[in-house]
């Protein structure tokens, strides 16, 4: 597993090459020269959000846009990829100029379409918000419909398969609350407890909740199906409880403070009820719990939370919980893979990756097919496995999507990647 002191070593210079650029430029804007986008229109994020920015908005070599939660493993995924073309992986000076951002896809899809990504124009004091106008060369996403949404706008020609990755349960060291003691029908009764405290991700920012909401989904099929009667009353007894938000919850704070459209009820929320209108365990009857947390930067925030008890538990993808478990300890893990062996619950997410033809950049081209080829080779994927990840079949490894529509926006030979 990848210490916290050798992520520093790589991500450090990098972040301190972002930092020098932002003295040395426009404090307005970064992008290549001549570009010419509307700043109105951009993407944005909190400035406290900077730290996932990663490398030169200006004059890169490649610049990737990934889905944020391969933060884990990029320090060795970069450090090997440029043994792999030939840099000095100990040489900075003898390496790639990289432009990294491994922040949630739907964020950097806005980005993509927008030409731009504001950070900082959520604080008033911020009078000059930095704006990113860097051209996507790589983007990942573990959401096929982000990709369709890049086609039918005419950037991408294909994409394909590259890593998969599965969900877990952070919690105390030693599991002192019992949580998922007693098996399935345990977890999902305790997530709805109102004893126990929920670390849950934004449902709107991370695409990690879509994976989450869809186990939730399964867990509720599953109780119903296997748990007895006393477990499956006492689930609806909880979903009635959280039907609509409590005071001083995610949801009801969300709305009021944010504007959020989310439908919060469950009657009326397709995704959490079924067709007789029995409620459903979903990721909104946890965020209507007047105790649940709803992060804002998922892949650090729980496990802090869990570590200060200031939380019980939270869902996490496999690789982040293994990293949070071996860099600072004071976490521990329910491991739903071991009791749901037969992936009723707990299935798999699939990762893709395309070139985005439509803005990368001609001398970027080759560098980003050999980047590409990289994650789905033998290296890349042991690199992912070794951090929690899970490697893919030769079969997968074949899948592609072509978006035949687009054959216009093709800038290189699509059978390279």
């Amino acid at each position: 597993m990848y210490r916290e002191t050798r992520k520093r070593s790589l991500y450090a210079p990098l972040i301190a090459a972002f930092g020098v650029m932002l003295l040395l430029i426009s404090p307005v804007q970064a992008g290549k020269a001549g570009d010419a986008v509307d700043l109105s229109a951009c993407a944005s994020l909190p400035a406290s959000r900077t730290d996932q920015f990663h490398g030169y908005p200006v004059d890169n070599d490649l610049s990737l846009f990934m889905a944020g939660n391969q933060w884990v493993v990029f320090e060795e995924v970069l450090q090997t990829f440029n043994g792999r073309i030939g840099s000095d992986p100990g040489d900075l000076s003898n390496q790639p100029k990289y432009y990294v951002e491994l922040i949630p896809p739907g964020q950097e899809v806005n980005q993509i379409l927008a030409g731009c990504m504001l950070l900082g124009a959520e604080n008033p004091h911020n009078f000059l918000p930095f704006a990113i106008t860097t051209r996507a060369d790589v983007f990942t996403s573990t959401n096929l419909n982000l990709m369709d949404k890049l086609a039918a706008n005419g950037y991408i020609y294909k994409t394909r398969k590259y890593i998969k990755n599965k969900l877990d349960l952070l919690v105390a060291p030693g599991n002192p609350k019992g949580i998922g003691a007693g098996g399935i029908s345990d977890i999902a009764l305790d997530l709805l407890d109102p004893a126990i405290v929920v670390s849950e991700v934004d449902h709107i920012n991370e695409g990690i909740h879509r994976g989450i909401n869809k186990m939730y989904k399964l867990m509720d099929t599953w109780v119903r199906a296997n748990g007895t009667p006393a477990e499956i009353a006492l689930l609806d007894t909880r979903l009635a409880a959280v039907s609509t938000p409590q005071p001083g919850s995610p949801a009801e704070t969300r709305t009021a403070e944010e504007g959020i459209t989310t439908d919060f009820n469950l009657a009326t929320n397709p995704e959490c009820h079924y067709a007789d209108g029995t409620l459903r365990l979903c990721e909104f009857a946890i965020l209507n719990k007047a105790n649940t947390h709803e992060t804002r930067v998922h892949h650090v925030e729980t496990p802090a939370k869990i570590r200060d008890g200031s939380a019980d538990t939270g869902p996490l993808w496999i690789s982040e919980v293994i990293f949070a478990e071996n860099n600072g300890g004071g976490v521990d893990s329910v491991d739903i893979a071991a009791l749901d062996p037969a992936e009723d619950v707990n299935q798999p997410v699939t990762y893709f990756v395309t070139m985005v033809e439509k803005t990368v950049q001609p001398g970027h081209q080759q560098l980003a097919i050999d980047f590409i080829n990289f994650l789905r080779g033998p290296e890349g994927q042991a690199i992912y496995e070794a951090g929690g990840f899970i490697t893919l079949s030769a079969e997968e490894l074949a899948y592609e999507k072509i978006y035949s529509e687009n054959h216009s926006v093709i800038r290189t030979n699509p059978s390279a990647w």
